[in-house]
Protein backbone atom coordinates (compact mmCIF):
# COMPACT_ATOMS: atom_id res chain seq x y z
CA UNK A 1 0.00 0.00 0.00
CA UNK A 2 2.81 2.36 -0.94
CA UNK A 3 0.58 5.02 -2.53
CA UNK A 4 -1.73 5.16 0.48
CA UNK A 5 1.31 5.87 2.65
CA UNK A 6 3.01 8.30 0.26
CA UNK A 7 0.23 10.67 -0.79
CA UNK A 8 -1.29 11.82 2.47
CA UNK A 9 -1.89 14.96 4.47
CA UNK A 10 -2.92 18.47 3.54
CA UNK A 11 -2.25 19.42 -0.09
CA UNK A 12 -3.37 22.98 -0.96
CA UNK A 13 -4.69 23.53 -4.50
CA UNK A 14 -2.48 26.53 -5.09
CA UNK A 15 -4.02 29.85 -6.11
CA UNK A 16 -2.19 31.46 -9.04
CA UNK A 17 -1.14 35.02 -8.08
CA UNK A 18 -1.56 37.35 -11.06
CA UNK A 19 -0.29 40.77 -12.06
CA UNK A 20 -2.81 43.38 -13.28
CA UNK A 21 -1.94 42.21 -16.81
CA UNK A 22 -2.90 38.62 -15.86
CA UNK A 23 0.66 37.38 -16.05
CA UNK A 24 2.06 35.14 -13.34
CA UNK A 25 3.38 36.96 -10.27
CA UNK A 26 6.27 34.55 -9.84
CA UNK A 27 7.60 36.13 -6.64
CA UNK A 28 4.17 35.92 -5.00
CA UNK A 29 3.75 32.28 -6.06
CA UNK A 30 7.12 31.36 -4.55
CA UNK A 31 6.19 33.21 -1.37
CA UNK A 32 2.83 31.41 -1.15
CA UNK A 33 4.40 27.98 -1.66
CA UNK A 34 7.13 28.66 0.93
CA UNK A 35 4.46 29.84 3.39
CA UNK A 36 2.49 26.63 2.93
CA UNK A 37 5.53 24.36 3.22
CA UNK A 38 6.70 26.16 6.38
CA UNK A 39 3.27 25.55 7.89
CA UNK A 40 3.38 21.81 7.42
CA UNK A 41 1.61 20.89 4.19
CA UNK A 42 2.42 17.50 2.67
CA UNK A 43 2.24 18.52 -0.98
CA UNK A 44 0.88 21.16 -3.35
CA UNK A 45 -1.43 20.98 -6.37
CA UNK A 46 -0.80 23.58 -9.08
CA UNK A 47 -2.85 24.41 -12.17
CA UNK A 48 -6.06 23.09 -10.73
CA UNK A 49 -9.48 24.70 -10.37
CA UNK A 50 -8.34 27.10 -7.64
CA UNK A 51 -5.37 27.99 -9.84
CA UNK A 52 -7.63 29.25 -12.67
CA UNK A 53 -5.68 26.91 -14.96
CA UNK A 54 -8.41 26.60 -17.58
CA UNK A 55 -8.83 30.39 -17.71
CA UNK A 56 -5.21 31.44 -18.24
CA UNK A 57 -2.92 31.31 -21.32
CA UNK A 58 -0.77 28.26 -21.85
CA UNK A 59 2.43 30.16 -21.15
CA UNK A 60 1.11 31.13 -17.70
CA UNK A 61 0.09 27.51 -17.08
CA UNK A 62 3.60 26.34 -17.94
CA UNK A 63 5.39 29.10 -16.01
CA UNK A 64 3.25 28.36 -12.95
CA UNK A 65 4.25 24.70 -13.06
CA UNK A 66 7.94 25.42 -13.58
CA UNK A 67 7.95 27.94 -10.73
CA UNK A 68 6.15 25.55 -8.38
CA UNK A 69 8.50 22.67 -9.16
CA UNK A 70 11.52 24.89 -8.50
CA UNK A 71 10.04 26.43 -5.35
CA UNK A 72 9.32 23.04 -3.80
CA UNK A 73 13.01 22.02 -4.11
CA UNK A 74 11.92 18.38 -4.06
CA UNK A 75 10.76 18.78 -0.45
CA UNK A 76 7.17 17.79 -1.12
CA UNK A 77 5.24 16.25 -4.03
CA UNK A 78 3.97 18.69 -6.64
CA UNK A 79 0.71 17.57 -8.26
CA UNK A 80 0.59 19.19 -11.73
CA UNK A 81 -2.79 19.80 -13.31
CA UNK A 82 -3.23 18.33 -16.80
CA UNK A 83 -6.86 19.30 -17.21
CA UNK A 84 -8.38 19.74 -20.65
CA UNK A 85 -11.40 19.03 -22.82
CA UNK A 86 -10.28 15.86 -24.61
CA UNK A 87 -7.92 12.93 -24.23
CA UNK A 88 -5.50 14.14 -26.92
CA UNK A 89 -5.26 17.61 -25.37
CA UNK A 90 -4.58 16.10 -21.93
CA UNK A 91 -1.83 13.94 -23.41
CA UNK A 92 -0.20 17.06 -24.87
CA UNK A 93 -0.19 18.60 -21.40
CA UNK A 94 1.30 15.43 -19.95
CA UNK A 95 4.21 15.69 -22.37
CA UNK A 96 4.86 19.26 -21.23
CA UNK A 97 4.76 18.20 -17.58
CA UNK A 98 7.31 15.48 -18.35
CA UNK A 99 9.56 18.02 -20.11
CA UNK A 100 9.34 20.36 -17.11
CA UNK A 101 10.40 17.62 -14.69
CA UNK A 102 7.02 16.92 -13.10
CA UNK A 103 6.32 13.50 -11.62
CA UNK A 104 2.58 13.48 -10.84
CA UNK A 105 -0.22 14.73 -13.10
CA UNK A 106 -3.81 15.40 -12.09
CA UNK A 107 -6.43 14.63 -14.75
CA UNK A 108 -10.19 15.10 -14.82
CA UNK A 109 -12.52 13.37 -17.25
CA UNK A 110 -12.92 15.27 -20.56
CA UNK A 111 -15.53 18.02 -20.55
CA UNK A 112 -17.35 20.71 -22.57
CA UNK A 113 -19.22 18.16 -24.68
CA UNK A 114 -21.78 16.13 -22.75
CA UNK A 115 -20.28 13.13 -20.98
CA UNK A 116 -21.39 9.86 -22.53
CA UNK A 117 -20.99 7.70 -19.46
CA UNK A 118 -18.54 5.67 -17.44
CA UNK A 119 -17.11 3.74 -20.40
CA UNK A 120 -15.99 7.03 -21.91
CA UNK A 121 -14.23 7.90 -18.64
CA UNK A 122 -12.52 4.50 -18.57
CA UNK A 123 -11.30 4.91 -22.17
CA UNK A 124 -9.98 8.38 -21.35
CA UNK A 125 -7.83 7.25 -18.43
CA UNK A 126 -6.71 4.09 -20.21
CA UNK A 127 -5.32 6.20 -23.07
CA UNK A 128 -3.70 8.60 -20.59
CA UNK A 129 -1.96 5.79 -18.71
CA UNK A 130 -0.68 4.23 -21.92
CA UNK A 131 0.72 7.58 -23.12
CA UNK A 132 2.99 8.53 -20.22
CA UNK A 133 5.34 7.36 -17.49
CA UNK A 134 3.97 9.98 -15.10
CA UNK A 135 2.01 8.97 -12.04
CA UNK A 136 -1.64 9.95 -12.38
CA UNK A 137 -4.11 11.36 -9.86
CA UNK A 138 -7.74 11.02 -10.94
CA UNK A 139 -9.73 14.19 -10.20
CA UNK A 140 -13.51 13.98 -9.84
CA UNK A 141 -15.16 17.42 -9.85
CA UNK A 142 -18.55 17.01 -11.57
CA UNK A 143 -19.59 20.59 -10.75
CA UNK A 144 -17.18 21.80 -13.44
CA UNK A 145 -16.74 18.78 -15.73
CA UNK A 146 -20.38 17.61 -15.61
CA UNK A 147 -19.00 14.08 -15.59
CA UNK A 148 -19.21 12.12 -12.34
CA UNK A 149 -16.72 9.28 -11.78
CA UNK A 150 -18.77 6.68 -9.96
CA UNK A 151 -17.23 4.62 -7.12
CA UNK A 152 -17.28 1.46 -9.22
CA UNK A 153 -15.36 3.28 -11.97
CA UNK A 154 -12.58 4.60 -9.74
CA UNK A 155 -12.34 1.10 -8.27
CA UNK A 156 -11.58 -0.21 -11.77
CA UNK A 157 -9.13 2.61 -12.47
CA UNK A 158 -7.28 1.80 -9.24
CA UNK A 159 -6.05 -1.38 -10.93
CA UNK A 160 -3.71 0.69 -13.15
CA UNK A 161 -0.20 0.81 -11.71
CA UNK A 162 0.27 4.43 -12.72
CA UNK A 163 -2.91 5.68 -11.04
CA UNK A 164 -1.76 6.54 -7.53
CA UNK A 165 -4.38 8.91 -6.10
CA UNK A 166 -8.03 9.91 -6.31
CA UNK A 167 -9.24 13.42 -5.50
CA UNK A 168 -12.96 13.50 -4.76
CA UNK A 169 -14.46 16.99 -4.99
CA UNK A 170 -18.08 15.89 -5.31
CA UNK A 171 -18.93 17.14 -1.79
CA UNK A 172 -21.18 14.07 -1.71
CA UNK A 173 -20.47 12.18 1.49
CA UNK A 174 -22.52 9.13 0.49
CA UNK A 175 -20.60 8.74 -2.78
CA UNK A 176 -17.21 9.37 -1.18
CA UNK A 177 -17.99 6.78 1.50
CA UNK A 178 -18.88 4.19 -1.16
CA UNK A 179 -15.67 4.93 -3.03
CA UNK A 180 -13.58 4.59 0.12
CA UNK A 181 -15.15 1.21 0.86
CA UNK A 182 -14.36 -0.06 -2.65
CA UNK A 183 -10.80 1.32 -2.52
CA UNK A 184 -10.00 0.13 1.00
CA UNK A 185 -7.83 -2.79 -0.14
CA UNK A 186 -6.39 -1.10 -3.24
CA UNK A 187 -3.15 0.87 -3.36
CA UNK A 188 -4.59 4.26 -4.24
CA UNK A 189 -4.58 7.32 -2.01
CA UNK A 190 -8.02 8.85 -1.39
CA UNK A 191 -7.94 12.64 -0.99
CA UNK A 192 -11.05 14.67 -0.20
CA UNK A 193 -11.42 17.97 -2.02
CA UNK A 194 -14.46 19.41 -0.22
CA UNK A 195 -13.62 21.61 2.79
CA UNK A 196 -16.87 20.85 4.57
CA UNK A 197 -16.04 17.11 4.54
CA UNK A 198 -12.42 17.34 5.70
CA UNK A 199 -13.06 16.15 9.25
CA UNK A 200 -15.46 13.30 8.51
CA UNK A 201 -13.46 12.04 5.53
CA UNK A 202 -10.18 11.84 7.45
CA UNK A 203 -11.84 10.29 10.50
CA UNK A 204 -13.30 7.69 8.13
CA UNK A 205 -9.93 6.89 6.58
CA UNK A 206 -9.15 9.34 3.78
CA UNK A 207 -5.42 9.85 3.41
CA UNK A 208 -5.76 13.62 3.39
CA UNK A 209 -7.47 16.64 1.91
CA UNK A 210 -6.97 19.17 -0.90
CA UNK A 211 -8.88 22.22 0.46
CA UNK A 212 -8.66 25.69 -1.12
CA UNK A 213 -8.50 27.51 2.20
CA UNK A 214 -5.32 25.59 3.04
CA UNK A 215 -3.54 28.10 0.79
CA UNK A 216 -3.98 30.66 3.56
CA UNK A 217 -4.52 28.75 6.81
CA UNK A 218 -2.52 25.55 6.21
CA UNK A 219 -1.76 25.18 9.91
CA UNK A 220 -5.46 24.98 10.73
CA UNK A 221 -5.93 22.05 8.36
CA UNK A 222 -2.73 20.35 9.56
CA UNK A 223 -4.10 20.60 13.12
CA UNK A 224 -7.34 19.01 11.91
CA UNK A 225 -5.42 16.22 10.20
CA UNK A 226 -3.39 15.54 13.36
CA UNK A 227 -6.51 15.56 15.54
CA UNK A 228 -8.25 13.07 13.26
CA UNK A 229 -5.24 10.78 13.22
CA UNK A 230 -4.97 10.94 17.00
CA UNK A 231 -8.68 10.24 17.47
CA UNK A 232 -9.25 13.58 19.24
CA UNK A 233 -12.86 13.82 18.11
CA UNK A 234 -13.92 16.92 20.01
CA UNK A 235 -10.88 18.89 18.90
CA UNK A 236 -11.43 17.75 15.30
CA UNK A 237 -15.07 18.84 15.46
CA UNK A 238 -14.11 22.27 16.79
CA UNK A 239 -11.56 22.78 14.04
CA UNK A 240 -14.08 21.77 11.35
CA UNK A 241 -16.57 24.27 12.80
CA UNK A 242 -13.90 26.98 12.58
CA UNK A 243 -13.17 26.06 8.97
CA UNK A 244 -16.88 26.18 8.14
CA UNK A 245 -17.14 29.66 9.69
CA UNK A 246 -14.20 31.20 7.85
CA UNK A 247 -15.22 29.50 4.60
CA UNK A 248 -18.04 32.05 4.34
CA UNK A 249 -15.39 34.63 3.41
CA UNK A 250 -14.92 33.01 0.02
CA UNK A 251 -18.48 33.79 -1.06
CA UNK A 252 -18.75 37.46 0.00
CA UNK A 253 -18.77 38.75 -3.58
CA UNK A 254 -20.76 35.85 -4.99
CA UNK A 255 -17.68 34.58 -6.86
CA UNK A 256 -15.64 32.14 -4.81
CA UNK A 257 -12.53 32.66 -6.95
CA UNK A 258 -12.59 36.40 -6.35
CA UNK A 259 -13.05 35.67 -2.65
CA UNK A 260 -9.97 33.44 -2.63
CA UNK A 261 -7.92 36.17 -4.32
CA UNK A 262 -9.18 38.69 -1.77
CA UNK A 263 -7.90 36.46 1.03
CA UNK A 264 -4.60 36.10 -0.84
CA UNK A 265 -4.22 39.90 -0.78
CA UNK A 266 -5.14 40.19 2.90
CA UNK A 267 -2.41 37.69 3.76
CA UNK A 268 0.13 39.69 1.75
CA UNK A 269 0.75 36.74 -0.56
CA UNK A 270 -0.38 38.31 -3.82
CA UNK A 271 -3.00 40.61 -5.31
CA UNK A 272 -6.74 40.26 -5.66
CA UNK A 273 -6.51 40.20 -9.49
CA UNK A 274 -8.65 37.49 -11.10
CA UNK A 275 -8.84 36.28 -14.69
CA UNK A 276 -11.29 38.12 -16.94
CA UNK A 277 -14.22 38.43 -17.08
CA UNK A 278 -14.35 37.80 -13.32
CA UNK A 279 -14.45 40.89 -11.13
CA UNK A 280 -12.10 41.36 -8.21
CA UNK A 281 -13.59 42.01 -4.79
CA UNK A 282 -14.26 45.64 -3.89
CA UNK A 283 -12.80 47.43 -0.87
CA UNK A 284 -16.04 47.01 1.06
CA UNK A 285 -16.13 43.30 0.20
CA UNK A 286 -12.50 42.98 1.26
CA UNK A 287 -13.42 44.56 4.60
CA UNK A 288 -16.20 41.99 5.04
CA UNK A 289 -13.79 39.15 4.19
CA UNK A 290 -11.40 40.53 6.82
CA UNK A 291 -14.21 40.67 9.39
CA UNK A 292 -15.25 37.05 8.75
CA UNK A 293 -11.68 35.79 9.00
CA UNK A 294 -10.83 37.67 12.19
CA UNK A 295 -14.11 36.72 13.86
CA UNK A 296 -13.24 33.12 12.97
CA UNK A 297 -9.97 33.37 14.85
CA UNK A 298 -7.65 33.94 11.87
CA UNK A 299 -4.76 36.33 12.44
CA UNK A 300 -3.90 38.53 9.46
CA UNK A 301 -0.89 40.19 11.13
Amino acid sequence: MNNKLTYTGIIPPIVTPLTPQEELDSDALQKLISFDIENGVSGIFVNGTSGEALRLPDHVWQETMRTALAASFGRIPVFCGAIDTSTSRVIERLKTIEECGGKIAVCTPPFYLTSFGQDEILRHYDAICRSTDLEIAVYNIPETTHANILPETISRLAEYDSIVAYKDSTADWQQLQRAMILLKDKDIAVLNGAEELCCVSMLWGAGGCIPGLANFVPGLFVQLQNSCRAGCLEKARQLQEQINAIRKAIFVSGCWMAGMKGILELFGLGSRTVSQPLQAVTESQLDEIRRILTSGGVSLA
